[in-house]
């Protein structure tokens, strides 16, 4: 994809919304789009201690910039304008140290290191390095919190065993379909002799379970990249880091397509067209009131009750990262939309007012539906903006 036909989409998406050219429901998907564009493709690397995640992370990155900080959860390589590494307890508290943050940094209790970079692969990339730790409940709670937070996968290991495998099934088919098995120490299993026969024996698990499975030796590729001033490329292709990395570079292209084309259907629908000055709303001629008939009525003050029942209910608990949480939400908002049309449907309204009563419904339906697809915590709060800019549109027609 060309990168300025991105920056162009972008830059009109960013234009539409600046001018208010977008509905509330348009609006707060174009602002999640807007998100989505503007943020680095997150890629989390996960194993279990001496799985050779660290090593590859820094592959990845181009440079030794990921601290090797065993025995924390969680560790996230990210760009910063400033070299220093936040750390974070249990209790939710952080502090910040200047620098490379290094094991002496760590205290007990620590659950999560975020390490800021000046490093331009980071503009476009954050790795998060996630270790798996002893028990299954916990290894479990860390995966579901790394799928929220999560665009491609990357699992390392050198046997992807059984107790692996049972881990990995639990991840949202979503991540899988977004999904590499990095067979790690590939060299070894070479110089044994069984890294074909390894290969072989995951491929009915790979095909069920991951995108694609790159044996990867990174050593060697680290070893091609310091290699002089000029990379090593027969090196780097051998270590298998060529073939990975191509994989990678073309999921985070094809998700990056997939964005702009939602873009491209969100402002087709409202008639702006990228490279074009989006225009200005015209300013339309006040237009006399007009009540609605009396049963019209009835059905639509039912209709704003069913609303602000939803509303009420979810503001007591909205989305807080939980995934439950969130597909709560989701489904509520989405089932409520789908009572309020078919409410609205099986009514006979036939003046101006009801109608366009009952055009606002079904537009807020079609975001529901779309949003209940996406999952996740930021479409769970989209669509709670949604079903509350539903209830105000809709309240100011109805007439009392």
């Amino acid at each position: 994809m060309a990168i300025a036909h991105t920056d162009q989409i972008t830059s009109c998406l960013r234009g539409a919304l600046e001018a208010g050219l977008l509905p509330a429901e348009g609006e707060a998907t174009g602002r999640r789009l807007l998100r989505q564009l503007n943020t680095p493709a997150r890629i989390a690397i996960i194993g279990f201690p001496g799985s050779g995640k660290t090593s590859l992370c820094n592959m990845l990155a181009g440079q030794p910039a990921m601290p090797d900080l065993a025995g924390v959860p969680v560790v996230e390589l990210v760009f910063g304008k400033r070299l220093h590494a936040v750390i974070e307890g249990q209790e939710g508290h952080t502090r910040t140290v200047e620098g490379i943050a290094t094991p002496d940094d760590i205290p007990p209790g620590t659950v999560r290191v975020r390490q800021h970079l000046r490093h331009k692969t980071l503009r476009a990339r954050h790795f998060m390095e996630i270790e798996l730790p002893d028990t299954i409940e916990a290894q479990r709670d860390l995966l579901e919190w790394m799928a929220l937070r999560t665009d491609i996968a990357i699992w390392c290991s050198s046997r992807f065993d059984d107790r692996e495998r049972a881990l990995w099934s639990a991840v949202p088919d979503r991540l899988k379909d977004h999904g590499f098995l990095a067979l790690t120490m590939a060299d070894r299993l070479h110089m044994q002799g069984t890294l074909t026969s390894r290969i072989e024996a995951l491929a009915p698990v790979v095909a069920e379970e991951f995108l694609s499975l790159f044996p990867i030796a990174t050593r060697q590729a680290i070893a091609a990249q310091s290699a002089g001033s000029a990379r090593n490329d027969s090196l780097w292709q051998a270590s298998g880091a060529e073939a990975l990395c191509q994989g990678l570079d073309d999921q985070i292209d094809l998700d990056r397509r997939a964005d702009v084309d939602h873009v491209h259907a969100l402002l087709e629908r409202y008639d702006i067209t990228p490279g074009e000055e989006a225009p200005a709303p015209a300013e339309a001629e006040p237009a006399p009131t007009v009540r609605a008939s009396e049963p019209s009525q009835q059905v639509m003050a039912q209709a704003l009750d069913m609303l602000q029942g939803c509303a009420e209910d979810l503001m007591q608990g909205p989305p807080s990262g939980d995934d439950d949480s969130a597909d709560r939400v989701l489904e509520r908002c989405a089932q409520t939309a789908e009572d309020l049309a078919a409410l609205l449907a099986g009514t006979d309204g036939a003046d101006p007012v009801f109608r366009a009563f009952r055009d606002d419904a079904n537009e807020g339906e079609q975001m529901l539906l779309l949003l209940r697809l996406e999952r996740g915590e930021t479409a769970a709060e989209d669509a709670l903006t949604v079903l509350l800019q539903m209830k105000k549109d809709m309240a100011e027609k109805t007439v009392v």
